[in-house]
């Protein structure tokens, strides 16, 4: 029997995730809440009450300082009993989660009240629950997740649902002089660059050590943290310390660095598998060269949007190939941009309409 149609933009979403910065989920979240409130749903989003995100976001009238930190138990009680008083006065339909911490403060708030739970599951590593998340995912109506592999991963139905990426603000443009004078970029020179937090396990080792085997090759780092140091000595131990370019933390900025880029270089994921740098870098027109992380095979098919590699030799033969061929780079970095271009907001709604159809009115057991 075909599933009965109902209204989605009816529909009340509160996306929660209990985020302080703009870094992780708490972007790609706002992304999409943004895309949702766009096509006419009533979606709000819920983030950590005196952080950093508080001055930047609570103008805009739908985002919300519903959770606490530090997050004890007493916070947690307190933040389930507001977020409770919410659903019921205001009347969400849908309380989505996106880390484990605001998925116990959604199955708490909802006792009791006639809102169903979704949750985003954003790192495979929360794929396979222990015993508490366990109960928490029994109690939960609709699971969705950033990327195919932690789809596969959690073995359960769900719907996939990517960053969003603004195809405007990201697009293709000319060698932006000066974008490169600015940040200290030499004029002329192929430059690879990585955007993240300079932190352990992020990869910048072997980003510094694949792109040191290319001498023609220069390697551009946006972001900090407090590796940044370490790998500076890093560098100058490979003799790659002209080659690499430190430009701190960005965002205004961003798109007329990846144009002012020749190849992007993705070593290492963040706490958030979508890979949202991933799709900026292809809508400016970039091609990737990526390790073999869960969900790049998403956006990436090695040979055509660029390489996909196992390790750092295959990052450097990749990255070889593509400083020796201006023509290859044209090509994979087109073909980056058409993919890109599959993961706009638009798409964004079209695939969540249907995602929370489904957890306001499910199929019957058998029924798809």
């Amino acid at each position: 029997m075909a599933r009965e149609a109902h209204s989605v933009p009816d529909v009340r979403i509160l996306n929660l995730v209990a985020g302080e910065k703009w870094t992780g989920p708490a972007a790609v979240v706002f992304d999409q809440t943004a895309a949702l409130i766009a096509a006419g749903i009533e979606a709000q989003f819920a983030f950590v009450a005196g952080s950093p995100l508080a001055e930047r976001l609570l103008p805009l009238g739908w985002t919300r300082p519903l959770i606490t930190h530090p997050r004890t138990p007493g916070n947690a009680l307190r933040d389930a009993r507001c977020l409770r008083e919410t659903v019921l006065r205001e009347k969400f339909d849908i309380l989505h989660a996106h880390t484990t911490h605001d998925h116990a403060l959604a199955v708490l708030a909802a006792r009791g009240t006639p809102a169903r739970l979704a949750r985003t599951i954003h790192h495979r590593r929360y794929a396979l629950p222990g015993p508490a998340s366990g109960l928490l995912f029994r109690r939960t109506r609709g699971f969705a997740f950033a990327n195919c592999a932690i789809a596969e991963a959690f073995g359960g139905p769900g719907a996939v649902l990517a960053p969003v990426v603004d195809t405007e603000r990201f697009r293709p443009g000319p060698d932006h002089a000066a974008t490169r004078e600015r940040f200290g970029m030499p004029k002329g020179l192929l430059i690879a660059g990585t955007v993240g937090k300079m932190a352990a396990d992020r990869g910048h080792e072997q980003a510094i050590r694949a792109a040191s085997r290319v001498p023609s090759l220069g390697l551009a780092h946006v972001g900090h943290g407090e590796r940044m140091p370490d790998l500076k000595a890093r560098a100058a131990v490979l003799g790659a310390s002209a080659m690499n370019f430190w430009l701190g933390y960005q965002e205004d900025a961003l798109p007329d660095l990846y144009r002012s880029w020749d190849i992007f270089l993705f070593t290492a994921s963040g706490s958030d598998q979508g890979h949202r740098a991933i799709l900026e870098a292809m809508a400016c027109g970039l091609p990737i060269v990526a390790l073999d992380i869960p969900g790049v095979r998403d956006f990436v098919t090695d040979g055509e949007e660029g390489f996909v590699a196992a390790d750092v030799e295959g990052l450097s033969g990749a990255l070889a190939c593509l400083a020796e061929s201006e023509e290859m780079r044209r090509r994979m970095g087109a073909k980056a941009r058409q993919r890109a271009l599959a993961f706009t907001a638009e798409r964004f709604t079209d695939k969540a309409k249907a995602f929370y159809q489904g957890v306001l009115f499910p199929l019957p057991a058998g029924e798809g």
